[in-house]
């Protein structure tokens, strides 16, 4: 089947055959078009920030997410900020959270949360430090925004995980 972007992706085409299953997407890719909507074209002011309408816009936009990417085998890069630790000899981990840059959700407010992946593997991975970018690739389900996942709400059943490098990294920018 195809995807079309007009509405949806950052990239210029996106179509998935047989020879092609799995779907590369960005970080902004998991963005709806019109999340972002009610900013003005001038940008936002810092009396925004004092509107309780603008902040609730705000926290609506991080919650809103691609429907059609669900049930879809996608293809993301980023960091690994890992969950639930075996730190056994190989330190190994079978869920994660991704996310777009090195070192989020470790000192600082976590991403919106579609803009965090949960990604969840059936077997232990090598845990990865949170300067090292990855690939994953996976099938992604949408669910109610996950407490214990620093309410990402995007998951992904994990088929591939490999280190990257950072020229790799497509985050959508």
């Amino acid at each position: 089947f195809s995807l079309n972007n007009t509405n949806l992706y950052a990239n210029e085409s996106i179509e998935i055959t047989n020879e092609n299953s799995v779907l590369p997407i960005t970080w902004t890719d998991l963005l709806p078009a019109d999340a972002f909507d009610f900013v003005p074209e001038g940008g936002v002011t810092d009396e925004m920030w004092s509107d309780p309408n603008f902040l609730d816009a705000v926290e609506r936009a991080g919650l809103a997410t691609v429907s059609e990417l669900n049930g879809i085998n996608i293809r993301l890069t980023g960091f690994m900020v890992p969950l639930d630790i075996d730190f056994g000899e190989a330190e190994t981990v079978t869920e994660f959270v991704l996310v777009p840059s090195a070192g989020m959700c470790m000192h600082v407010p976590p991403p919106p949360p579609n803009q965090m992946l949960l990604v969840r593997f059936d077997r232990p991975i090598r845990i990865r430090n949170m300067y090292q970018p990855i690939g994953i690739n996976g099938v992604v389900t949408i669910a109610e925004p996950n407490d214990e996942a620093f309410g990402s709400i995007y998951n992904v059943t994990g088929e591939l995980v490999e280190d990257v490098s950072y020229k790799d990294l497509d985050l959508g920018r």
